[in-house]
């Protein structure tokens, strides 16, 4: 994943060997490959979904022991 301005600045994009999965996008567009760009995005949102839904379960997780943790302190 990753952000692309400044990976792009920074990394210079070199195919290969500095290549981000945004860069990746990017350059397919550019070459009028638009199945593999919209590909490539696709996965990045799915993965983006997936870390979102892996935070929100730990978060859930973590607030549910701290209730439990604090019924057992007031006893």
């Amino acid at each position: 994943m990753g952000e692309f301005g400044a990976v792009s600045v920074v990394s210079g994009g070199i195919t290969g060997q500095t290549e981000t999965m945004p860069l990746r996008v990017e350059k397919l567009y550019q070459e009028y490959n638009a199945q593999a760009a919209f590909a490539v995005a696709s996965l990045l949102a799915l993965l983006a979904l997936f870390t979102l839904a892996i935070k929100t379960f730990f978060e859930w997780k973590q607030a549910r022991e701290f209730k439990i943790a604090q019924r057992e302190v007031k006893y």
